[in-house]
């Protein structure tokens, strides 16, 4: 079992702070991890990594994964999450969740044979088939998009004795450190180097739990995001530790979206101006971002690199997140870059309220 350990007081600095600091965390995931290389498909001259988070579990007949599996399986597993469900056998498992997080959660609980309460954004609809067939309480934000979802889900927990809290947001790039780890010996078992890797950014699991892995290995992270929802505007200097604690105390004061006027580039779950409150609170306190630079991605170029790689390979209808990274990554993979980005999950219709796609 993986053992790790984040105190229960999950508002306390210094345990926010050492969430993001993992690199304790020497586990490698037991389990296959997949990864394809698009080099020859694409004709350029560098590898490009596709970490399959879409084959997640598929060893365990899910059809269709995404990273969030192995997510949950690491969090549920760890020694703090155990041990409140022994003490506490006939509580509910509790957490905020997009799309693929409903659906990971969802799967892992039914297996455990327990109840679930999420709390998800106001906009976004969750499949009724889904909720229904597996008694789900889906509780929505009332506020727009972060704002809704991070308010929600503190009300629900002031309120409420009955629940497990997981803390994704928080505890997931933690949760996510031994897939990185695995990722790294099966690249070392290639004699391969990543150069660059690109990530989307919403909890940061992905980005930190194994982009950071990488990063220490030399690879150059970045953060991929889209032209119509930047949540790290081009002019703050993510290498000046002053700038970025400046930033995150002001994003840290005004959470609100009252100035939000409904446009999104229909790339979800990603937030729509502010990000992961966890991750601001770090950025206040230590300055450090361990982020080499931010790249801004026309989403018509999404959408237009999505329609030939599938064109090309039916296989790979991955979601826009995985084509939102793999824009920046196949340009440097053109000059000679070895990339990795994360395949996010399979290309799913999801149904929306209250929101302005950009086309």
């Amino acid at each position: 079992m993986f053992q790790w350990e984040v105190t229960p007081v999950i508002s306390k600095l210094n345990n926010i702070i050492e969430a993001f600091e993992i690199k304790d965390v020497d586990e490698v995931y037991s389990s296959d991890v997949k990864i394809t290389d698009l080099k020859e498909e694409l004709q350029v001259k560098g590898h490009v990594i596709v970490v399959r988070g879409d084959k997640s579990y598929g060893e365990k007949g899910v059809s269709e994964g995404n990273p969030k599996f192995w997510m949950y399986e690491n969090l549920l597993n760890s020694k703090l999450i155990q041990e409140q469900l022994s003490e506490f056998p006939n509580h509910k498992l509790f957490d905020g969740v997009g799309f693929s997080g409903l659906e990971a959660l969802c799967w892992h609980s039914r297996n455990m044979n327990k109840e679930l309460v999420v709390v998800m954004a106001y906009e976004m609809i969750p499949d009724k088939i889904l909720v229904e067939r597996n008694d789900i309480e889906v509780i929505c934000g009332k506020e727009p998009m972060e704002e809704g979802y991070v308010k929600k889900q503190a009300e629900v927990l002031s309120q409420r004795k009955d629940l497990i809290p997981l803390h994704q947001a928080l505890r997931g790039v933690r949760a996510m450190r031994p897939i990185g780890n695995k990722i790294a010996k099966n690249l070392e078992e290639l004699n391969l180097e990543i150069d660059e890797s690109y990530w989307c950014i919403a909890s940061g699991a992905n980005l930190y739990g194994i982009g950071g892995k990488l990063r220490e290995r030399e690879t150059k992270l970045f953060v991929v995001e889209p032209q119509t929802n930047i949540t790290i505007p081009s002019n703050l200097d993510v290498q000046n530790s002053e700038s970025v604690k400046n930033f995150a105390r002001r994003e840290l004061k005004d959470y609100e979206l009252y100035q939000w006027n409904g446009k999104h580039s229909g790339i979800m779950p990603l937030h729509v101006s502010h990000l992961n409150r966890y991750l601001l609170v770090n950025w206040s306190e230590t300055g450090i971002t361990n982020i080499d630079g931010i790249k801004y991605v026309d989403e018509k170029k999404v959408r237009k690199l999505k329609e030939e790689v599938v064109k090309m390979n039916p296989d790979y209808n991955w979601s826009d997140t995985t084509f939102l990274s793999l824009v920046p990554a196949i340009e440097s993979a053109k000059e000679g870059k070895n990339v990795l980005v994360m395949a996010y999950g399979k290309d799913k219709p999801v149904k929306l309220r209250r929101i302005n796609i950009e086309k």
